[in-house]
């Protein structure tokens, strides 16, 4: 969750800065525990409720286009491995007549 709010935050430069991610990104910094950062994440929240809400849903989006991106991905890997799958059999069958051919002569 955080990297996607820093990245956006970071992309929506300081025109379009939302408070909970300023309040994040001026709290958080290298070397706090996981823990530590939970607890600058409820607080933040917790300060800023309206913008973390709007962070949490362009959270969501992007969750959702990359998992229908994913889908997408794997639907085609599929599309590509039935299509070898089914050349690789032609190929086969093809040899398999062409021998069988060769021995009825």
């Amino acid at each position: 969750m955080l990297n996607a709010l820093v990245i956006a935050a970071l992309a929506s430069g300081p025109a379009a800065s939302a408070p909970y991610a300023d309040c994040l990104l001026g709290n958080i910094q290298p070397g706090l525990s996981d823990r530590a950062v939970q607890l600058v994440q409820q607080a933040c929240a917790s300060k800023y409720p309206e913008s973390f809400v709007a962070s949490a849903e362009l959270e969501r989006r992007i969750s959702a286009q990359r998992r229908a991106d994913f889908e997408a991905a794997q639907a085609e890997a599929a599309r590509s491995a039935n299509a070898a799958a089914t050349a690789a059999q032609e190929a086969a069958n093809a040899a398999a007549a062409k021998a069988k051919g060769m021995r009825t002569k």
